[in-house]
């Protein structure tokens, strides 16, 4: 994660110094009211608390789940009990609390069982069409960033107990996924035979933090790490929209043997530095892990 913060910091650094030459009478973005508005659009859904939002989705999702896990008296909640039944009749789960139950029980088994964890590689790049800046700064700003947001290629093995622990999503805790089904927006879990393939999307969602919200399942960059290493970086505000997951799981054993995160965000910045500017900047960052038991 300091890795891609610290790139993140260079290139606004970067980026905000370029200001410094650009007259403040320089014509702005053609359109810029249409490319604002899809910057808006596109963190729109995430203004909402996740559980206000999409309320008609939701409730229908909540009745499927009703009908088709009934309530337990052994103490287990409704999910557990429908997700433990399918896994023992050997039944795909269709409603979205069922998978995500799933979901997580299996994916918290890596940092408990796991031998060894191997990251294949990360993709950060740069969405150009989330670029909001001055139209005589807009190649300036795509070079500077992509420089600094390169891929890493190279696999990764983490093989302890301490660095699966603190480099496997969610970083430096003890369980890989908290996520709670109110902020999935779909699920689909595939019978593959020997395997369940699991695809996870998630809602939209602003300033998330870990341990909530899409920061339960996925690697975030919250506010307060930026605010703490930039005192240049007066604003800083994240909007993550159509993050995906998509997941193995071996039926034979209930265990996570491939996963793949991806994590769209747009960042909003207010920088001071010869002068305040904003700028908004939209990136993707795609993980790819491959574990053994």
């Amino acid at each position: 994660m300091s890795k891609r913060i610290t790139a993140l910091l260079l290139a606004t650094l970067l980026f905000s110094v370029s200001f410094a030459g650009c007259s403040k009478t320089e014509t702005p973005v053609e359109d810029e009211n249409a490319t604002t508005s899809a910057v808006e659009n596109s963190t729109e859904a995430s203004t909402n608390p996740a559980g206000e939002e999409n309320t008609a989705t939701q409730s229908a999702d909540t009745s499927a789940t009703q009908a088709s896990t009934p309530s337990s008296a052994d103490g287990n909640t409704p999910t557990e009990q429908g997700s433990t039944q399918a896994a023992q009749e050997n039944t795909v789960p269709t409603a979205i609390p069922d998978i995500v139950n799933l979901f997580n029980t299996s994916a918290n088994k890596i940092k408990t069982d796991a031998k060894k964890v191997v990251k294949n590689y990360e993709k950060r790049k740069l969405n150009e069409d989330k670029l909001v800046v001055p139209e005589s700064l807009e190649k300036t700003g795509r070079d500077m960033i992509s420089s600094f947001m390169k891929d890493d290629n190279e696999p990764i093995t983490y093989s302890t107990k301490e660095d699966i622990r603190n480099e496997y999503i969610v970083p430096g805790q003890s369980y890989v996924s908290k996520l709670d089904p109110s902020y999935v927006k779909a699920a689909t879990c595939t019978d593959k035979g020997s395997t369940y393939e699991i695809v996870i999307k998630l809602k939209d969602q602003k300033n998330p933090t870990a341990g909530k919200g899409i920061g339960a399942v996925c690697d975030v960059i919250e506010t307060g790490e930026v605010a703490d290493k930039a005192p240049f970086v007066k604003k800083f505000a994240t909007s993550y929209y159509n993050c995906e997951i998509r997941a193995t799981i071996d039926k034979a054993t209930g265990k996570m043997t491939h996963a793949n995160y991806k994590t769209p965000l747009v960042l909003d910045l207010t920088v001071s530095m010869f002068g305040t500017h904003d700028v908004a900047v939209g990136f993707t960052f795609e993980k790819d892990y491959t574990i053994t038991y």
